[in-house]
């Protein structure tokens, strides 16, 4: 009778303990990334919805994008983690360098950039590991952005092909 008891008690800690219904990430109330409209140094990371429109109209939702600032007073890197333009696209790891902007704002900053080719992380051919290299198929044009407090809105054309619409809301990186 203990054992069956002990393992009601288990089966019901575990269950309790389970979180499926708890959102994946925690949202930030305030960001403290940005002061008098200048990024500090500290990366930024957004999670949200970015929705492509390829070149017959067809639209792809992924519900999960994550994209992180990495930057300072002048200038900022976008890494779009695991991004997709297509349902059946493996996830890739990309970044945009060297990406100036403007500040507007207290926690507030715009972005444009007409062409930008990014860089896609991808395994060495010698010596193991993995490295950002351009990608020159995947040229970004239309660039345009802004961080807006707590809230980030991205959106750019992809290979000529790829309209991209990203809305995110800062989260805390644990």
């Amino acid at each position: 009778m203990k054992k069956i008891l002990f393992l009601l008690f288990a089966a019901a800690t575990f269950a309790a303990c389970n979180d499926d219904g708890e959102p994946k990430v925690r949202y930030a109330t305030t960001n403290d990334g940005i002061e008098n409209g200048y990024l500090q140094g500290v990366n930024l990371h957004f999670y949200g919805t970015s929705t492509v429109t390829d070149a017959k109209g067809e639209t792809f939702t992924d519900p999960e994008a994550w994209f992180e600032f990495a930057g300072g007073p002048e200038s900022f890197s976008l890494y779009m983690h695991k991004t997709r333009f297509a349902a059946n696209m493996p996830g890739v790891e990309m970044r945009l360098q060297t990406v100036t902007y403007t500040p507007k704002g207290d926690k507030s900053l715009n972005f444009v950039r007409e062409e930008i080719i990014p860089s896609a992380l991808k395994e060495n051919n010698e010596g193991g590991g993995s490295s950002y290299r351009p990608v020159e198929r995947y040229k970004i044009t239309n660039l345009t952005g802004a961080i807006d407090g707590v809230d980030c809105r991205v959106s750019f054309t992809c290979a000529g092909v790829f309209q991209v619409i990203y809305e995110g809301r800062l989260i805390i990186k644990e």
